[in-house]
């Protein structure tokens, strides 16, 4: 009996995000994205179109760990499996704390031919662990600038809304007159 098996249904339906890239990691570019999973695009709200030639680094921003992302490079360039955890953004600016393990795929001669990434949203419980340490001591650094990070974005999403309701009203004013 021989079982047909086909990779796609099973990479698009697990839970945990799937990024695969292609091995360049030299350059400004970085690595290319070839495919991402649909947990993927639900955890981050980009689609596959939005992803044609970009890379990675679509993801960072202000509070991304650029010494995790470091430490992503030298894992892959000395064959390692990488696991780290920073601040990445999704495509609305709204950060989300990724952990994540990313190792290369090697070719029938040995060398690396794609960069898989598995990724996952863990502010949730992140958050919940770190409510736990504030009510141990509320004066925990870590906790402190994860909560910060979180509500700077809520208080920045205000601010647009409210400056958009703002130019709205100013408009609908000019428009009077």
């Amino acid at each position: 009996m021989q079982l047909k098996f086909d990779w796609l249904i099973v990479l698009e339906n697990l839970r945990c995000g799937i990024m695969v890239t292609d091995v360049t990691l030299e350059g400004p570019a970085g690595p290319r994205i070839i495919y991402v999973n649909h947990a993927w695009i639900k955890m981050t709200g980009y689609s596959r179109d939005d992803l044609r030639g970009k890379t990675p680094r679509l993801l960072q921003g202000e509070h991304t760990d650029h010494a995790v992302v470091g430490l992503l490079k030298e894992k892959l360039l000395n064959r390692e499996v990488f696991h780290g955890q920073t601040w990445n953004y999704r495509k609305d600016g709204e950060p989300f704390l990724m952990n994540w393990y990313c190792y290369s795929i090697f070719g029938e001669r040995g060398k690396p031919i794609y960069y898989v990434a598995e990724q996952d949203d863990v502010t949730e419980i992140e958050s919940l662990r770190l409510k736990q340490r504030l009510l141990v001591n509320p004066q925990d650094a870590e906790a402190i600038n994860f909560f910060a990070i979180l509500e700077n974005h809520r208080a920045k999403q205000k601010r647009t809304i409210f400056g958009h309701a703002v130019l709205t009203e100013q408009q609908n004013r000019d428009q009077k007159t």
